[in-house]
C-alpha cells in the first residue's frame, strides 16, 4: 500500500472557459475544458475518480446553441428555451457501475448500443423540445435487428437514485432509426427529463393464427412459411417469428472450450424461432425453411444422412432432434419442409459424418447455450492510498484467456500511473472439506457403491477441487457484491455507504471497470480513534514523542489492530459464486482518518503555573497508592473525584444526591410545526414554478442578495435530488431566518405570501395542516390544486 500524499488542485486555480466553435450546420458548439498546471492536476486515485465523473451542467441562456456531451453525444437547445441566466440543463452519462439501475430488463439477444444519458433541469421540467443525439456503438443489421430508443421519466419529486435508478415505466420513442447522413448517430426529440438510451433488438415478425388455418408467408425470409391446418388452434393467437444467427466468434470459442463435444458438428444454420404462448395445437404444423448453403447441390440421400433438425419448444425444455421419418422431411431446390406438433425453435445441423450424427446432436445444446450467453469470471482489484480506497470490478469473458490481467485497464492520463492495484483472489476451500469429501469417496469405492450418492460425492469432490463457478455473461446479467466485516462500499459521488452493490454486464462496455469507493464503518473508525488515543496516553506517560508512529506501536507491545473486509459475490439468481478477502492495518486506517496528535498546550504564566502546582500537590494521590494497572488506562480514571480526599469526595457526593431536582427550561423557539417540516417544504416547492418562487421570495421579504446567492448556488448536478431545487432552498432559508418568530407566526407569514400569489387553496391547506398537526403530503396538495382549477 502506498502512503503518498494526494495533490488536489485549488478551486480558484481551476477555470472553465467557454470555447465557441462552428459546426457543419452553422450551430454554436460549447466545450468545457479544465485548465491548470500539471502540478495542480489530481493524481493517483483522485485522477481515476475524476475520469469516472461524466456529467456537465449547461447554462444555455436565451441564445441556446449546440452543446457537446460526455461519451460523444450532443444536445441542441433552441433559442429562447431557457429565459433566465440561472436556468441550467444537467446531463450525466451513467457509468458501468450504475447501469444496473438505469437500464430496462433486456430480452434475449438484446443489448445496449449507446451511452445512457440522464437529463434534469433546475426548473423541474423542460420548457420546450430539445434534440438529443446519441452515438451508436453498433449499427443495426436489417432486417434481422432494429434500433429502439427507450425513455423513462424521472420520479414525480425529481429524485433519481444513483444505484437503484427510478421506478418509472420504460416506453419506446417513435423515432428509432439513424439518420441518412451518418448511421453512427441517432437523434431524438426530447420533451421531458429522464433517462435516454438506445437498444439493439432482434426483429420479431408477428403472425396471426386462427382456427380457420391457412398458409402464412413470412416477410423476414421469402422462402420461409408456416402452414396451419384447419382447427389446429382452438382460439385466435399470435406467433412471433424471428431469425437468430450464430456468432462466428462464439462458435470458435465453443469449439475451443468444448472441443470433444462439438468436434462432430460440421455446420449450423441460423435458429428459426416460432414463439407461441397460447394453448397447445391439436394438429401438426408444416414449417418451410430456406435450404442452407451446404445442402445446395448435394444429393438427397447424402443430405438426409448428415442432417439433424434440432427443436426446442420452450426455454426451460431441452433440445431434441426430430425423427426424419415422422417429420416427413421434404427437400426442394431452395427449401426444406417438415412437420412438427407445436411451434418451437428450430435449427438445421450438419454432422461431419453420418455415423457421428447422434454425437453431433448431443453437442448442439452447448453451441446454442454459448450463442446466448458467454461464460465469464468476475475480476476484483483493490487500491489503497493515503486518503482514498477503491474497488474495481469487471465481468471478463473467458475468451480473453486463462491468464487474466493482474492490473486493471483505465483510459486515463499518466498522472494515475502510480496507483498500485492488487488483485483480490478467490478464497480457496478449506483443506478439511476436501479431505472429508475424499474420505467419503474412498469409502464408497471400497464398498463398490455405484448409486447416485456415490456420483454426487464424486461431483462434490470435483467442485471442491476446482471451485470455479462461471458467470453467464449475457447483456443485462447482474452480479451482486456484498461487503461485510469492517468496511462498506460507496458509489462515486454518493455520501451513503452500502452493504451491497450491483455490477451489470453489457457487451459494449465490457472493457470498462466498475469503480466503487471503500469506506470504513463508524465502528471501525471509533475503534481506531480510541486505540490511537490509548497510544498517545502511553507515549505521554513514557515521555516519547507523539508524532513517531513506530514508537507508538512499539509501546503497545503485542496489542495491534487489523481490520478485514469480506466480499461475497452472488449471481442474479442468488447463488454464491465466490468469496474475496482483504485486510487493512492500523497505520493505514490512521492515515485514512488523518489522525494526528493534539497541539501542544500554551505555556502558562508564572502565577498560573504556581497555583496549578499547589493544587496538584494537595489533591493528587501518591503513586504508591494507585492501582498497578492505573498507568495503562489513565484517561478512563482521570476523574475529578479521584483528585479529592475521601472525606471531601463523600461530602460532595452526598450534596449531589440530596440537591433538589432542577426544572427544565422552556425552549427558546418552541416546537417546529409539522406543516413546515423538510418533507412538507419539499412537496410545497414541487408545486411552485421558477417565476412563482421568485415572487414568493419577494412576498416573504427575503433580501435580493440572498435570492441571488440561492439562485446561483451550485447544486449536486450529477443526479440532482428534489432538495436541490431553487424554491426549496428559498423556503428553507426563510424558515431558518424566521425561526425566532415561532411556528404560528411562520405559518401565518407563509400563508399570507401564498395568498398574495393567488394560491389561496394552498394557503388554506397550510393553515389547516398546522392547526391539525399534520404534514403537507403530495395527495393533499394535489387535492388543493384540483379545487383551485375548479374555482
Amino acid at each position: 500500500m502506498t502512503s503518498a500524499e494526494l495533490l488536489l488542485p485549488e478551486p480558484a486555480a481551476v477555470r472553465q472557459p467557454l470555447a465557441k466553435a462552428r459546426s457543419g450546420h452553422h450551430a454554436k458548439t460549447h466545450h468545457l475544458q479544465l485548465v491548470g498546471s500539471e502540478a495542480e492536476q489530481p493524481k493517483g486515485l483522485e485522477a481515476i475518480f475524476s475520469q469516472f465523473d461524466h456529467s456537465v451542467c449547461l447554462h444555455p441562456g436565451r441564445r441556446g446553441g449546440r452543446f457537446q456531451l460526455p461519451e460523444g453525444g450532443c444536445v441542441v437547445v433552441p433559442e429562447g428555451a431557457f429565459g433566465r441566466p440561472t436556468d441550467a440543463l444537467e446531463v450525466a452519462a451513467v457509468q458501468p457501475a450504475e447501469l444496473a439501475g438505469f437500464c430496462p430488463d433486456l430480452a434475449e439477444l438484446e443489448s445496449v448500443v449507446s451511452p445512457v444519458y440522464v437529463l434534469a433541469t433546475s426548473r423541474g421540467r423542460l420548457p420546450c423540445q430539445l434534440l438529443l443525439t446519441l452515438p451508436l456503438l453498433k449499427r443495426p443489421e436489417p432486417p434481422l435487428s432494429r434500433l429502439r430508443l427507450m425513455h423513462r421519466a424521472e420520479a414525480k419529486d425529481g429524485e433519481v437514485d444513483i444505484s437503484e435508478g427510478d421506478s418509472g415505466e420504460w416506453r419506446e420513442l417513435p423515432v428509432a432509426q439513424p439518420s441518412a447522413e451518418d448511421d453512427t448517430f441517432v437523434t431524438v426529440e426530447v420533451e421531458t427529463t429522464g433517462v435516454y438510451l438506445a437498444l439493439l433488438s432482434p426483429v420479431k415478425e408477428p403472425v396471426r393464427v386462427t382456427p380457420e388455418g391457412g398458409i402464412m408467408r413470412l416477410q423476414l425470409d421469402p422462402l420461409a412459411s408456416l402452414r396451419v391446418p384447419k382447427n389446429a388452434f382452438t382460439e385466435p393467437g399470435r406467433i412471433d417469428f424471428s431469425i437468430i444467427p450464430f456468432s462466428p466468434d462464439r462458435m470458435s470459442l465453443v469449439r475451443k472450450l468444448h472441443r470433444s463435444e462439438t468436434l462432430d458438428i460440421a455446420s449450423l444454420s441460423p435458429m428459426y424461432s416460432l414463439d407461441y404462448d397460447g394453448p397447445p395445437c391439436r394438429r401438426g404444423l408444416t414449417v418451410k425453411l430456406p435450404l442452407p448453403d451446404w445442402m445446395c447441390g448435394a444429393e438427397r440421400r447424402e443430405i438426409l444422412d448428415r442432417l439433424a433438425i434440432m427443436s426446442r419448444q420452450r426455454p426451460e425444455t431441452a433440445w431434441a432432434a426430430l425423427d426424419a421419418k415422422k417429420a416427413s422431411v421434404r427437400l426442394t431446390r431452395k427449401s426444406i419442409s417438415f412437420e412438427c406438433r407445436q411451434p418451437a425453435r428450430f435449427c438445421l445441423l450438419e454432422a461431419a459424418s453420418p455415423q457421428w450424427l447422434p454425437r453431433a446432436a448431443l453437442g448442439f445444446p452447448r453451441c446454442a447455450e454459448m450463442n446466448a450467453a458467454e461464460p465469464g469470471e468476475l475480476l476484483l482489484f483493490a487500491a489503497f492510498e493515503r486518503r482514498r480506497w477503491a474497488l474495481g470490478a469487471r465481468l471478463a469473458p473467458i475468451s480473453e484467456g486463462d491468464q487474466q490481467p493482474q492490473q486493471p485497464r483505465f483510459d486515463i492520463d499518466a498522472t494515475s500511473a502510480g496507483v498500485e492495484w492488487r488483485r483480490l483472489e478467490k478464497n480457496q476451500p478449506r483443506q478439511s472439506e476436501v479431505q472429508e469429501v475424499m474420505r467419503q469417496l474412498r469409502r464408497r469405492r471400497r464398498e463398490r457403491d455405484t448409486s447416485a450418492a456415490a456420483a454426487a460425492a464424486e461431483a462434490a469432490l470435483e467442485e471442491a477441487r476446482n471451485r470455479r463457478v462461471e458467470v453467464e455473461l449475457r447483456d443485462g446479467a447482474t452480479v451482486t457484491l456484498q461487503m461485510s466485516g469492517d468496511f462498506r462500499l460507496r458509489h462515486l459521488g454518493e455520501s451513503r455507504a452500502r452493504e451491497e452493490v450491483c455490477v451489470q454486464f453489457h457487451r459494449r462496455f465490457a472493457d470498462r471497470m466498475a469503480l466503487f469507493e471503500i469506506v470504513p464503518t463508524a465502528r471501525t473508525a471509533t475503534i481506531t480513534s480510541d486505540f490511537y488515543d490509548y497510544l498517545l496516553e502511553l507515549a505521554a506517560d513514557s515521555g516519547e514523542a507523539l508524532d513517531n508512529d513506530e514508537k507508538l506501536v512499539d509501546l503497545a507491545g503485542r496489542e495491534t489492530l487489523t481490520f478485514k473486509g469480506v466480499i461475497t459475490v452472488l449471481s442474479g439468481s442468488g447463488e454464491q459464486l465466490s468469496n474475496h478477502e482483504f485486510t487493512i492495518g492500523f497505520r493505514d486506517l490512521k492515515a485514512y482518518l488523518d489522525l494526528k496528535p493534539p497541539p501542544a498546550p500554551e505555556e502558562p504564566s508564572d502565577g498560573e503555573a504556581a497555583v496549578a502546582a499547589t493544587q496538584t500537590t494537595q489533591n493528587a494521590k501518591p503513586a504508591e497508592q494507585r492501582p498497578a494497572w492505573y498507568r495503562y488506562y489513565p484517561r478512563l480514571l482521570d476523574l475529578r473525584i479521584y483528585r479529592l480526599k475521601p472525606e471531601e469526595a463523600k461530602q460532595e457526593s452526598l450534596q449531589r444526591l440530596t440537591a433538589p431536582r432542577r426544572t427544565a427550561r422552556s425552549p427558546i423557539h418552541g416546537r417546529e410545526s409539522r406543516a413546515l417540516s423538510r418533507a412538507s417544504l419539499q412537496h410545497l416547492a414541487g408545486r411552485l414554478s421558477g417565476s412563482e418562487a421568485a415572487d414568493l421570495a419577494g412576498q416573504l421579504g427575503l433580501p435580493d442578495s440572498a435570492i441571488s446567492v440561492l439562485s446561483f448556488e451550485s447544486a449536486p448536478l450529477r443526479y440532482p435530488p428534489a432538495a436541490a431545487s431553487i424554491p426549496y432552498r428559498l423556503l428553507l432559508y426563510w424558515k431558518r431566518a424566521r425561526a425566532a418568530d415561532g411556528a404560528d407566526a411562520q405559518v401565518e407569514s407563509l400563508g399570507d405570501a401564498l395568498d398574495g400569489l393567488g394560491r389561496r387553496r394552498l394557503a388554506g391547506l397550510l393553515r389547516r395542516c398546522h392547526a391539525e398537526g399534520r404534514e403537507l403530503t403530495a395527495e393533499r396538495l394535489a387535492g388543493a390544486e384540483d379545487k383551485q382549477r375548479e374555482d
